[in-house]
């Protein structure tokens, strides 16, 4: 993934965001989870740019939406809260996080964190992925 196309999708995040009115975190990763770009709304929580990086990387490590991952924990199984504890990475699995996909490959993950609505995270990053550029 360029800074290019991340910059690119990060516009069409934080437009989402601003156009649903919400504060937020938005942080991009590449294909390891390091980040790319990160950035904080106005009137985001203090908290949220390092919960967005976390839940970007673990989309792209699960290689899956975290809702999938936040889904399976609130079935039950909940050992998968611990999973940061065996990796030095701070896994994250709740929902807003996408890995980014090119050719069927994974090359990096988008994740929304601070909109105080987990239902809003999902909307600003499926806006962002569903923008002209990444259809």
């Amino acid at each position: 993934m360029t800074h290019r196309d991340a910059k690119a999708l990060m516009d069409a995040a934080t437009k989402s965001a601003r156009h649903h009115k919400v504060p937020g975190a938005i942080a991009i990763v590449d294909g390891n989870g390091n980040p790319i770009l990160l950035e904080s709304l106005d009137n985001t929580m203090s908290s949220a740019a390092k919960i967005a990086i976390g839940k970007a990387a673990t989309a792209t490590a699960f290689k899956r939406p975290t809702i999938d991952l936040e889904k399976v924990i609130l079935k039950g199984r909940t050992p998968m809260l611990v999973l940061d504890s065996a990796t030095s990475e701070a896994y994250i699995p709740l929902k807003g996080a996408y890995p980014i996909l090119y050719k069927k490959e994974i090359i990096g993950g988008i994740a929304v964190a601070g909109t105080m609505d987990a239902d809003m995270d999902e909307v600003v990053v499926l806006e962002a992925l569903k923008s002209e550029k990444w259809e």
